[in-house]
């Protein structure tokens, strides 16, 4: 009851005849009363009464079969239509309206009233029944057939825009099948192609196969033989019913085949080395069909019937609403099916397809990240000359070692003098004789040279932790070199992705241009759009050669003998940090100044620099202590000597009597065989002040070496420090950039909707179409950039992954989490 009733009922009730007296106070605040009260109603029209909720609707719903696949393409018109229809009205499906479509079944096609006055509108699911519908002579229902294949082939009704047919409206696209077919012959020559239909579709209207195979030779402008073929519910009924001859298939999609069927019909029919085109839809594609020409990203069938519907609950004329679907044209093309039937894609179609299936080299042929680094370690050439250095260096422990081990010399000596000069020495040196000797020593004790033997130990300890360092400097530059690959592979992909997108557009620009709803600028718009795509692939293209070359320089290859790369994955066995470490670690900053206290004990315990310098330090230090040690300790050492003349002859070689002498009394002979055996001590007094310096500049070089590994040690902290905080927000960075994808993905396939509707323009497709590209660009450089943290990460704790073992990387990830459950 608004104001003024309220006040007119209330001035009657006071100005009734018969009334003994009038109460002037109380009109007065009548009208007072009613004045206020109208007031509020001007200034608050909400308050004025809402109009009555509109009536429920019911939908009734025709499948071609009970498959899974009508199913579930059934169950999206539904959330479709509610989302469309939201709270204005309640939308039911009642299960009486629900019917499967059968060979002989003509109740289906009815009213579907058994009881009430039956749905406000039918949908019909599948080609099946959605020819049966079309092809109706009266229908006392709306109806919406959502798959028709092609009017003008199966006869359907079509006047301009719309079906011209009372209570009739579909969804198609027109001149697919052409566009197909125009695909095919690019990659593949037909010419006998055999087009395969729901056998409900042709089932009882033994006209309509021959009706449809007329038609399509006529359309086609080359000299063809077409066939007809029912696809039954098996693959093999389906192959059975193949002419020997079919050269070329066109599966109208949707099959009633179960999805292994469908799986086993694709097989077939390239065990049989036929091109099979897909009416629509990558799914078949990706599982081995040859090429489709429509493939959007989203699929834009759903959502046109459930407009349809939601514009006849409105009132709208079946028969004045588009049958034309808008659908972007977007060629999609399995490379590994063309390889596999001796085709190869040409380069045009390369730039405007989509390619999936692209064949990766075999096993044998292909490389994996483990051994890109390896091979790179092995072959770097200055690597090879540090190992030859090393090699060097334990060559001098040996000689140093020498010094400490016995001495031993042999000795020949053959000597012939003169013989007055033999005759005279009495027997002591005879004319001709041959000697022998062997000499030995062995030093007990010297201060040097142990001092020596150690710092040459130390020296080649120092040496094969810098070629340990080089090994990981090289094993980092290797996977920088072979994540560029991946990143510009990844960066190429997204271009075409974008390239594809482009052609999208443009064919949503294309057909809005043909239903009136948007001028030529458009399709402009986005032809220059596609142009500007096609010059980015072309320059991505080029820069992942430019990576791979990089790639095979860094492992002494050719490009042209440079295998396939293999992906990498953050999360990937061979890595010794991955991914789940930062998952695990890297949300909080307790977690993360507990994982970088971690990797810092980690880094430097196992540091080669560190190590090579610790070497060092030690070498210089006993060089030190060694010359403190010259100046008392002396060299001890154990020295012999044996002669033997073995053969003498001519004068002197007899011994001569003395006269006066006893009988038989000669001159004593030196004997023929001599030896001494000694111990020596030697200890320099004074070396010209030699040892003094030798002593201070081993000083210096000590305290050179501390201070040194000082600096090192405090930059490898700061690099650890420095590489752990940047892994850990590239994790989270390329979880937002992920998510940020996702939405990007979902905004743009909204767009898509909302212009194919007219309710978006041409600016908002772009902008979208702009934050895909960005979404895609920035999520590619997260993920990569992410992975090259990671391995400076493990090359800044000197834990490379391919250089260390299964049992060593699982021992890591061990340390650290009983060091994170020690930290809680």
């Amino acid at each position: 009851m608004d104001s003024l009733t309220f006040l007119a009922r209330l001035s009657a009730d006071h100005w009734r005849p018969g009334t003994a007296s009038v109460s002037w106070g109380r009109v007065l605040a009548v009208v007072l009363l009613g004045s206020v009260l109208g007031a509020l109603s001007r200034s608050h029209p909400q308050a004025a009464a809402q109009p009555a909720p509109e009536a429920d609707v019911e939908v009734g719903f025709v499948l071609s079969d009970s498959s899974r696949a009508h199913r579930q393409a059934a169950e999206t018109i539904r959330r479709e239509v509610r989302s469309l229809v939201g709270p204005e009205r309640r939308v039911r499906f009642p299960e009486r309206y629900r019917r499967v479509l059968s060979a002989s079944d003509s109740t289906a096609l009815g009213r579907l009233a058994d009881d009430g006055p039956g749905p406000a509108v039918i949908i019909a699911v599948g080609l099946s029944a959605s020819h049966r519908l079309s092809l109706k002579s009266t229908r006392s229902v709306p109806v919406v057939a959502a798959h028709v294949l092609d009017p003008g082939l199966q006869g359907i009704p079509m006047a301009d825009d719309a079906s011209g047919a009372a209570n009739l409206t579909y969804v198609t696209e027109p001149g697919l099948v052409r566009e197909n077919m125009d695909l095919l012959r690019s990659l593949a020559p037909a010419s006998a192609p055999a087009l395969l239909v729901p056998a409900r579709m042709i089932e009882g209207a033994p006209a309509l196969a021959e009706q449809m195979r007329d038609r399509l030779e006529r359309r086609d402008s080359s000299n063809v033989s077409w066939r007809v073929v029912p696809a039954r519910s098996t693959a093999e009924a389906t192959l059975n019913a193949l002419p020997p001859d079919t050269d070329a298939a066109y599966l109208a999609t949707p099959l009633p085949l179960s999805s292994v069927e469908q799986d086993r019909l694709i097989s077939g029919l390239r065990t049989r080395q036929i091109p099979t085109a897909v009416h629509r839809g990558r799914e078949l594609v990706d599982r081995g069909a040859l090429a489709t020409a429509s493939a959007p990203s989203a699929d834009p069938i759903s959502r046109r019937v459930a407009l349809h519907a939601v514009d006849l609950f409105r009132g709208a004329a079946a028969e004045s609403l588009s049958v034309k679907l808008p659908s972007p044209r977007t060629p999609y093309v399995n490379e590994s099916t063309a390889r596999g039937l001796g085709f190869s894609v040409p380069s045009d179609l390369r730039l405007r397809a989509t390619l999936t299936g692209t064949p990766t080299p075999a096993s044998t042929d292909s490389m994996t990240y483990a051994q890109a680094v390896r091979r790179g370690v092995g072959a770097n050439h200055e690597l090879s000359a540090r190992r030859s250095g090393l090699a060097a260096t334990r060559e001098n422990v040996r000689v140093e070692r020498a010094d400490l081990l016995p001495q031993v010399q042999a000795g020949a000596r053959a000597r012939q003098v003169d013989a007055d000069q033999a005759a005279a020495s009495f027997g002591a040196q005879p004319e001709r004789a041959l000697s022998g000797s062997v000499s030995f020593s062995q030093t007990l004790f010297s201060p040097r040279d142990v001092g020596d033997l150690e710092i040459a130990k130390r020296q080649r300890a120092a040496g094969a932790a810098d070629v340990e360092r080089s090994e990981q400097d090289v094993a980092l530059q290797v996977s920088s070199a072979y994540v560029s690959v991946l990143q510009a592979r990844a960066l190429a992909e997204v271009r075409r992705g974008d390239l594809a997108l482009s052609r999208e557009n443009l064919s949503l620009a294309r057909a809005q241009e043909e239903s009136g709803q948007a001028g030529r600028q458009q399709v402009l718009r986005f032809k220059t759009q596609a142009a500007q795509a096609r010059r980015t692939v072309l320059d991505a293209e080029a820069r992942v050669e430019v990576a791979r070359a990089r790639l095979a320089q860094v492992l002494a290859r050719s490009p042209e003998g440079l295998a396939g790369v293999a992906g990498l994955s953050p999360s990937a066995s061979v890595l010794t940090l991955p991914e789940s470490v930062f998952a695990e670690h890297g949300h909080t900053p307790s977690a993360r100044q507990r994982l970088t206290d971690f990797l810092l004990e980690e880094g430097v315990s196992n540091a080669p620099a560190l190590q090579a310098l610790d070497e060092q330090i030690a070498a210089a230090r006993r060089g030190v202590e060694a010359g403190q040690q010259s100046y008392w300790a002396p060299t001890v050492a154990l020295e012999g000597q044996l002669n033997s003349r073995v053969l003498e002859g001519g004068a002197g070689t007899e011994s001569i009597s003395l006269p006066g002498g006893p009988a038989g009394a000669a001159i004593p002979q030196t004997p023929s065989t001599t030896w001494n055996v000694g111990l020596s001590l030697s200890l320099p007094l004074f070396t010209g002040l030699q040892r003094d310096a030798q002593i201070e500049q081993g000083r210096a070089r000590l305290s050179q070496l501390t201070a040194q590994r000082r600096e090192v040690r405090s930059s490898l902290e700061e690099r650890i420090r420095a590489r752990t905080e940047q892994a850990t927000a590239g994790y989270l960075s390329l979880r937002e950039a992920e998510a940020g994808r996702r939405t990007a993905q979902e905004t743009i396939e909204l767009v898509q909707d909302s212009y194919t509707a007219g309710a978006a323009d041409v600016l908002d497709l772009l902008d979208a179409q702009e934050a895909v590209l960005d979404a895609r660009l920035a999520e590619v450089d997260a993920r990569y950039s992410f992975l090259l943290r990671l391995l400076q990460t493990e090359r800044a704790i000197s834990r490379t992954g391919p250089l260390q073992t299964a049992d060593e990387r699982a021992a890591v990830r061990e340390r650290l989490r009983a060091f994170m459950k020690d930290g809680r």
